[in-house]
Formats: C-alpha cells, structure tokens, sequence
C-alpha cells in the first residue's frame, strides 16, 4: 500500500509539471505560427495529454483486457468535461474565443456516435478502427488549414523553435510516465479493495489518464489561455475516441458486451450536449439576430464562456455519476 500511495505522488508531481511546461510550449508555437490557441489546444496539446489514454488501452488490449481500453476512454471523456472543465471553471470563468468550437463540438458528437453504433455489435473491428483514424487525420489536416485567428496574446515563453520542441517532447515524457505511475498506485489500491475492472477503467483508470488534462487545462486557465484549456478538452475527447480507439482497435480488435458499456457510453454522449448547453451564447446571438435577420449569427461562437455556476453543475453530475457505479 506504501509503494502505491508512492506512486501516486510521483504520477501528480510529473502530471502537474509536464502540463505546466506544455502550456508554455504550445502557445509559443501558436503565436509563431499565428494560430489560434484553441487549435493547438485541440491538435498538439490535446495529443500529448491523451497519450496517456492511448498507451494504457494499447496495453490494456494487447494484456487481455480489451474492455478496460474502452472503458477508460469513456470514463476519460466523461472526466474531460465533467470534471476536468467543471473544475477549471470553478477555477477562472473561461470565455469561447475561437469560431471554430462549433464545429469541433459537432465533430465530438459525431465521432461519440459513430463509436456507438461501432460497439453496438459487441466488437470493434480493424476496419472500423481505419475508419476512426482516417477522419482523425481528415480533421487534423483541416485545423491545420483553417483561417488563421489572432493569438490571445504575444507574450511568448520560448524564443527558440529548439527549446520549444524539446519541451514538448519532455512534457510528452513527463504526462505519460506520471499517468503510468498514478494509474499503477490507483489500480493497486482498487484491486485490494475488490473493484471490478469496469468500475476501475471508467474511474481510477480514466481518472488517472485524465490528469493531464486537467493540470494542462487548469494551468492554461491561470495563464489567461481559456481557449487552450477548452480546446484541449475537445480536441482530446476526438483524439480519444478517434485515436485511442482507432489504433488500439488496428492492433487488436476490441471485443466488449455493448449492454455491458451502453448507458456509460449513452451519458459520454449527453456531456457533450450538455456542455455546448451551458457554454453556447444564446442570448447574444438572439439579439444579433434579430437585428442583422442574419442566420449566420445563430451559429457565431464568439462570447459564449463557461462560469462557476456550470463548473459545480457539471462537478455535481460527474460526482453522481461515480457515485452510482459503486452502488
């Protein structure tokens, strides 16, 4: 139990650190090459912090245990906006800059749907893994390709393209490393307690994975880069499900009992609903509506923002959520 709770400290004290320094690394790159940093958050920063999740389910899969892999991504993104946005915003109010989150959000919608009907047939075959990965790329290629939007600000952390990509390259190192040590103390802990494995991937594992997101995101948001921290957490929900999923599944097909993950992989879909619910600007858009006659304004995400108020509704909703898999 000692070495566990051991682990446990090292897994935070890296995750903490490695999210700190990626922040840093991933808005120099977005002011020098003028992106956005919510399409950093969503591509590059998002990427290193689900490393985590692909590394434990590829292990999970390839050792036998093919459903804890999808039970950890789904406790992940669950996690994701659950908690890891609840509690950032209970942190700092994150304003929605980037236009682009409207149609990132969609594209979380439909990749978390297109995952149902995947497992709908209790597995998830190399082909259907192909196809996950494909629009991954698809949608990496157009993020890449998108108009460029101003950065959020110009204080840049690293000068040197160098040190920018040594650091990423560290972070990556440090999130994964901390997430394996975290994972292995939880586990350890939940095993001598007799928890059954679905319980453990959808909660400790996917808590425990979803770590660097939460460290990345809250740092993000002390740091005045709310559109990292909110684009992390879409662009790592995608990566999740379209990378995660999508390469462990090209490896090895997943085999799993659909009616066994169907209601968890059910509200995994309602979070995502439930989150453009409590950060999309209705008010504005329907003033600016009606005084332009304009559709367009209906879909402008330009001052949406999650506050402290969705922050403890969406703590509220994970907390229950957890509480009713023990019970």
């Amino acid at each position: 139990m000692l070495l566990a709770i051991t682990y446990l400290i090292i897994g935070l004290i890296l995750l903490v650190g490695g999210g700190h320094f990626l922040v840093n690394a991933g808005a120099s790159a977005a002011f020098k090459f003028r992106i956005s940093p919510f399409i950093v958050g969503a591509t590059v920063v998002a990427f290193g912090t689900s490393a985590p999740e692909l590394l434990v389910s590829i292990d999970a899969a390839m050792s036998g245990h093919p459903e804890m892999a999808l039970g950890n991504v789904i406790g992940s993104n669950i996690a994701n906006i659950a908690l890891v946005l609840g509690a950032t915003s209970c942190l700092i109010t994150l304003p929605v800059v980037s236009k682009r989150l409207f149609s990132d959000w969609l594209l979380v919608v439909a990749a978390s749907i297109l995952l149902i009907i995947f497992a709908h047939d209790n597995d998830i075959s190399r082909l259907e893994g192909g196809i996950l990965f494909l629009i991954l790329l698809v949608y990496i290629y157009s993020a890449i390709k998108s108009p460029k939007e101003e950065s959020e600000e110009e204080n840049t952390c690293y000068k040197s393209w160098g040190i920018i990509i040594t650091v990423f390259i560290l972070s990556g190192i440090a999130l994964t490393v901390g997430a394996h040590y975290l994972v292995e103390g939880a586990c350890s802990i939940a095993r001598s307690l007799f928890v059954s494995e679905r319980v453990i991937s959808i909660t400790i594992l996917a808590f425990g994975t979803s770590l660097p997101e939460l460290t990345t995101s809250v740092v993000a948001a002390l740091k005045k880069q709310t559109d990292i921290s909110i684009g992390n957490i879409i662009g790592s929900n995608l990566f999740n499900i379209l990378a995660v999923i999508g390469i462990t599944s090209l490896i090895r097909p997943i085999h799993l009992d659909y009616d066994f993950f169907s209601r968890d992989m059910n509200l995994m879909l309602t979070t995502a609903f439930v989150l453009m619910m409590l950060i999309y600007p209705y008010r504005h858009n329907i003033k600016a509506s009606r005084s332009s006659a304009s559709m367009k304004n209906l879909i402008s995400i330009s001052s949406g923002k999650l506050t402290f108020v969705g922050g403890i509704l969406l703590m509220t909703f994970y907390v229950l959520y957890v509480y009713s898999l023990f019970v």
